[in-house]
């Protein structure tokens, strides 16, 4: 008998409306996890070099995630 391999797994809610989008966008086997498996990374390494403030500013939704990274690209070259 084969061992389960244990896979994790990232799990939320979303609207039928997202669901019914992504269907249509990403309908090919496989393309939804690599696609959300890079924004995941490139989420994660925001907030891990730039803190809760990344986080703050994609929950207030003033801001959209193409600004945050533009802004961001932005701050990091000044810096240098």
């Amino acid at each position: 008998m084969k061992e389960d391999t244990y896979i994790p797994r990232f799990s939320f809610e979303i609207t039928l409306a997202q669901q019914a989008r992504a269907a249509r966008l990403l309908s090919t086997h496989g393309i939804r996890k690599a696609v959300f498996s890079v924004i995941l990374d490139e989420v994660l390494d925001m907030i891990e070099e730039h803190g809760q403030m990344v986080v703050g500013i994609l929950l207030d939704e003033s801001v959209k995630p193409r600004e945050i990274i533009s802004s961001l690209a932005k701050a990091e070259r000044k810096s240098k």
